[in-house]
């Protein structure tokens, strides 16, 4: 059950959707489901960065490895970016390792029908989009 704070929070945001018309493009199933995927990954050490809706994007936020307790609430999230990426130092002198999993999560992506783009480097999942902004779905 939801106390007044959080009753507060769900309307602000209910309307903050409607008065942008922000189309939703997942849903919690969809969010659970991604979530439990990473986890069961969690030997490729993937890490993430949320946009969420109502605030800011800080471009210099760290990535962030911890898929279990450290997502904020679905219906907050705008984005989420995913590095499929793994880096492994090798010391001073030789260039650090890279091991690119971007295929894999592509693949793990398509085959649990999570919509994506491909923004950069990076795997894009969409909460929400904006009106009048092109997204090229993968």
């Amino acid at each position: 059950m939801e106390n007044e704070i959080q009753r507060l929070d769900r309307q602000k945001l209910k309307s903050f959707i409607a008065r942008n018309s922000l189309v939703s493009v997942m849903n919690n199933t969809k969010w659970d489901r991604l979530r439990s995927l990473m986890l069961e990954e969690s030997g490729k050490l993937t890490s993430w960065k949320v946009k969420e809706l109502m605030s800011e994007y800080n471009e210099e936020s760290r990535w962030d490895p911890d898929w279990r307790y450290h997502l904020p609430g679905y219906r907050h999230i705008e984005w989420l970016d995913i590095n499929p990426r793994k880096m492994e130092r090798r010391g001073q002198l030789l260039k650090d390792k890279v091991a690119d999993h971007s295929e894999y999560f592509i693949r793990l992506l398509k085959d649990n029908n999570i919509p994506f783009s491909i923004e950069a480097d990076n795997i894009r999942i969409w909460g929400y989009v904006w009106p009048n902004t092109p997204v090229n779905f993968v």
